[in-house]
């Protein structure tokens, strides 16, 4: 159930942002891991599981209200910004992508997003945010929390 879940997320992240995952390891690309890119519940889940819960934080993404595509910031979790890259960002590349654990938003990222082509309703961004308030979603975010919580346990 858990694999159908992922795939009909990013499907529908696909299908919203008119994005296809895409490998690309170009300087541009690499430059875009300076900021943090966003997973969906399920993503978060595998990134759990697979024991890099220390890198990720509670957070609220608030980037919609600016971009006029809500009103309000969307709690979800994350993996956390590093000083000058993503957390995830080591030696050059994402550690997590050879491991098939790259967030929704990262896998879908590429260098031809431009600010001049940028349309806030089609972000990838926003459309992996979405996912944090979609009501078939609730289990799995009930489960991200609760694996959460308790790997951040000290």
């Amino acid at each position: 159930m858990g694999e159908l879940s992922r795939k009909t997320s990013l499907q529908r992240v696909m299908r919203s942002s008119g994005r296809v995952p895409i490998e690309c390891k170009c300087s541009q690309c690499k430059n875009q891991c300076k900021t943090v890119c966003l997973g969906t519940p399920e993503d978060i889940e595998k990134i759990i599981d697979a024991g890099y819960a220390d890198r990720l934080a509670l957070t609220h993404w608030a980037a919609g209200i600016f971009l006029g595509v809500i009103n309000a910031p969307i709690p979800m979790i994350q993996p956390v910004a590093g000083k000058e890259y993503c957390a995830f960002f080591e030696n050059g590349l994402c550690v997590l992508h050879d491991k098939g654990l790259k967030p929704t938003e990262g896998r879908l990222s590429h260098h031809t997003i431009r600010k001049d082509n940028f349309n806030p309703s089609m972000s990838i961004a926003w459309n992996v945010a979405k996912e944090w308030l979609m009501p078939e979603n609730r289990e799995a975010i009930s489960r991200v929390l609760y694996k959460f919580l308790n790997e951040r346990r000290i």
